[in-house]
């Protein structure tokens, strides 16, 4: 190892280290609950005071299946320039969060979030999701609409997970036919490569043997001009955030293996969850995205209805994020969640502002990494540039 990359990593281990990144909340024993302990990262903008905690722009990030708390390292940077905190939880079963049996992974979600905001004193959050993160966005949406900033709604969706039965992709749907009990050690196969062969673990659960990193990886795909995207976006990060090359490569390489040296079981669940397997899975309040989003811009048209004082910039504001290749959802789990959203004939338009965005160069897993992106999602959550 030169002495460039043994500092490199020296810095990435203790970036890593801030307590910012390991923090822990619970909630006690309740009338037909368990005890519940989470863990969590609060990163990005540090409010100065209390007063000021209630009226920071925050983001509550839900990644992707195994994207835990350490993936608010891509996204701490780029929030603190624009004024943005940003919280990470990790899900049941992920990290130090205690796991829970299927039937109750998104039951224990809403029964965490509200309670963990109001212990920060954080009265309002814009809501982003990655890949499997989506059910969980939807279902916060369906449950808790009022942790929205009340002027300004905001949701993005990056990647979204997709119903294979609607995106038509095969090889998702093909691993709908693997026997259940298999999906009780699929928490250990990227352990083992990620341990042992040493390749990349993507966010979203595909194991890629590639020398790459969550800050630069193509995850996917041999495309030169996605590499070309993602070179830019190293040299962006460098140049304007002050996140050196060889740091960002060190970074990913650690961020890898934090995830794995914790509990990652929870992966299992969510496993069976996105490919509606097992004895008492469910989406809840998303079981069917169509459905749900008819329900909720009916919700949305009482709340307008009840409101006096409504403007048009209270309108909800939904941003979609697809990959350019996306082997997880494809083009028709793209046009579905377009579709549903009424982007073409602006069915929903009185009480929603909703557009669509293909991102050049990327592919499921990196389409929720490019600087630009970020930016432009930190100020639609309320954020700005701070000089």
């Amino acid at each position: 190892m030169s002495s460039a990359t043994g500092l490199a990593r020296d810095q990435a281990l203790n970036y890593i280290s801030d307590p910012r990144f390991t923090q822990k909340f619970s909630l006690p024993e309740g009338e037909n609950q368990d005890a519940i302990t989470v863990s969590y990262a609060d990163v990005g903008f540090k409010p100065e005071s209390p007063t000021a905690s209630r009226s920071t722009p925050t983001v509550l990030f839900i990644p992707g299946m195994f994207g835990s708390r350490y993936i608010s390292a891509v996204l701490d940077r780029v929030a603190r320039r624009y004024g943005v905190r940003v919280l990470v939880i990790d899900r049941p079963g992920m990290g130090f969060s205690t796991e829970v049996p299927l039937p109750q992974r998104i039951p224990t979600w809403i029964r965490v979030v509200p309670r963990l905001l109001a212990h920060l004193d954080i009265p309002h959050v814009a809501l982003v999701a990655h890949s499997a993160g989506t059910l969980y966005l939807l279902n916060t949406l369906h449950h808790n609409r009022d942790l929205l900033h009340p002027e300004r709604p905001y949701v993005a969706i990056m990647g979204p997970w997709v119903d294979p039965a609607r995106s038509k992709v095969a090889s998702m749907q093909m691993l709908q036919y693997i026997p259940t009990p298999a999906f009780g050690i699929w928490h250990r196969i990227p352990r083992f490569f990620v341990v042992d062969a040493a390749p990349v673990l993507t966010t979203s659960g595909t194991v890629l043997n590639k020398a790459t990193s969550l800050f630069s990886a193509s995850m996917g795909t041999n495309n030169v001009h996605e590499l070309t995207t993602l070179e830019r976006n190293r040299q962006k990060l460098a140049d304007e955030y002050d996140f050196p090359k060889d740091l960002q490569m060190a970074m990913g390489t650690i961020l890898t293996k934090k995830i794995f040296d914790e509990n990652t079981v929870g992966a299992n669940g969510e496993a069976l969850q996105c490919l509606r397997k097992g004895q008492g899975w469910s989406w809840a309040a998303c079981d069917d995205y169509a459905v749900f989003v008819k329900s909720l811009m009916s919700a949305e048209r009482q709340r307008r209805q009840s409101n006096p004082n409504w403007q048009d910039s209270m309108r909800l504001k939904v941003r979609a994020y697809f990959a350019e290749t996306d082997i997880m959802i494809g083009a028709g789990g793209q046009k579905y969640m377009e579709e549903i959203w009424g982007w073409k004939d602006r069915t929903f338009d009185d009480v929603l502002d909703f557009e669509s965005a293909t991102v050049p160069g990327t592919d499921h897993d990196s389409v929720m990494q490019p600087v630009d992106i970020l930016e432009q999602v930190f100020v639609d959550a309320g954020g700005s540039l701070l000089r």
